[in-house]
C-alpha cells in the first residue's frame, strides 16, 4: 500500500469541504466555502493549502479558463483507509492484534463490541 502522506487538521477542513461538495473548486470558492463555515482564511492561505494537498496527491488540478480547479484524487473512504493502515503499521509494526489490544486499554469488551467484532471479522473473510 501507498505511503499515506499526513495532513494538518486544518488541510483536512479543507478535503472535507471538497468531499462534501463533489465538486471541483477554485482558491475563491474554497475562501467562499470556509466563510459559510465561520472561518477566515485569506486567499493566499487557502491556494497553499490547496497546493500541498496536490503535492501529497490528495488532488488534482486542471486550468478552468485562467483558474485553477482543484478535485479529490481519492475517496474520503479512501483516505480513511490509508490513514487507519498507516498509523498501524507506523505505531503498532502493522499488528492489527497489538492496535486492538492497545485499544482496549486491557479492559474487556462488551457483547455488543464482541459480536461487531465477530460480523466485521465474518466480512473479511468473506472476501
Amino acid at each position: 500500500m501507498e505511503q499515506q502522506k499526513n495532513i494538518s487538521d486544518a488541510q483536512m477542513k479543507v478535503m472535507d469541504i471538497i468531499w462534501r461538495k463533489e465538486a471541483m473548486v477554485t482558491v475563491p470558492e474554497m475562501v467562499s466555502l470556509l466563510k459559510e463555515e465561520g472561518e477566515e482564511w485569506a486567499y493566499q492561505t487557502v491556494a497553499t493549502f490547496l497546493k500541498r494537498l496536490e503535492d501529497k496527491k490528495i488532488l488534482g488540478s486542471t486550468k478552468i479558463g485562467n483558474r485553477l480547479s482543484y478535485f479529490p484524487l481519492i475517496t474520503r473512504a479512501e483516505y480513511k483507509k490509508r490513514e487507519a493502515h498507516g498509523f498501524v503499521n507506523r505505531k503498532f509494526g502493522g499488528s492489527l492484534m497489538d492496535f486492538l489490544a492497545a485499544f482496549s486499554g486491557g479492559s474487556t469488551a462488551d457483547d455488543k463490541e464482541i459480536k461487531e467484532l465477530k460480523e466485521w471479522l465474518s466480512k473479511l473473510d468473506d472476501d
